[in-house]
């Protein structure tokens, strides 16, 4: 999903919010797993506001920090780390630094705003919790130094991870024992995917009339195509968007969307 469209609360963000904040609450580790496309990566980085954040501290060591935010940057107490594909040897320095910039930002913002001057050699100062996504990735010795991370900092961490992954964290008691919450992320509800779908509608400038038969075979098409995936959503939308524009048509019917569906490489739900 592209970030400048809008982003849909739904049932499962709202839980996933909870999830969050009891983590929070308590200091506990968690765990939230779910299927591809569910939108897992989507609900971490909104919560967290990291869109927003990563702009703010995209700078490299030795640039000069420009204050370009506002008072939305004091309200960041999220960090989000995609674990990398290779070898995480450098893990616990990658969390220093995204931690020590994102205080920087603030120091300079409050300095400049506000008057305050408050400078911090805690990388961690104001941040709750730590969010790690594609946990799957890691290895043991790099999911120890997100454990000493944890018992050193006294902060909450959630960790983002396909099904089995409570499974294959079990077999380590050491950070097992420091779990304290698990999250299922759920497909979207038919009701759900009916709010979407018709938000979706009105992002092309098409009205939906459900009594209309062709408008409701549509629909039903594209639910039984994405079956509730968020991502695979956002896709079929993207290529009926292009075949709608292609052939000039102004109604989304279910040829259109067999079409977009044939355009896609789909695998199982």
């Amino acid at each position: 999903m592209n970030s400048t469209q809008p982003f849909i609360e739904t049932k499962e963000y709202k839980r996933f919010v909870e999830f969050c904040e009891a983590c929070i609450k308590y200091k506990y580790i968690g765990i939230c797993y779910g299927l591809p496309g569910v939108g897992k990566t989507l609900s971490s980085r909104h919560y967290s506001n990291w869109d927003y954040a990563d702009r703010q501290i995209n700078y490299k060591a030795g640039d000069k920090v420009r204050i370009d935010t506002d008072d939305r940057i004091l309200n960041c107490h999220t960090l989000f780390y995609t674990a990398p594909a290779i070898r995480a040897s450098k893990l616990t320095a990658e969390l220093d630094i995204l931690g020590a910039k994102l205080n920087l930002v603030k120091s300079k913002y409050n300095e400049k705003t506000y008057g305050i001057e408050k400078y911090t050699t805690n990388f961690y100062e104001g941040i709750h919790l730590i969010i790690v996504d594609e946990i799957d990735r890691l290895k043991l010795q790099d999911l120890e130094q997100l454990r000493d991370i944890y018992d050193q900092r006294n902060l909450a961490i959630v960790f983002i991870g396909m099904p089995g992954i409570e499974k294959r964290l079990a077999r380590y008691p050491q950070l097992y024992s420091r779990i304290g919450f698990a999250h299922e992320f759920q497909k979207l509800s038919k009701d759900e995917m009916h709010h979407i779908l018709e938000y979706k509608w009105d992002e092309l400038d098409i009205s939906i009339k459900k009594e209309n038969f062709s408008d409701y075979e549509a629909l039903t098409s594209i639910m039984k195509v994405t079956n509730g995936n968020f991502r695979l959503i956002h896709r079929l939308f993207t290529q009926m968007e292009r075949i709608l524009e292609i052939n000039h048509l102004t109604s989304i019917t279910s040829e259109v969307v067999e079409a977009a569906r044939n355009s896609l490489v789909i695998g199982r739900k």
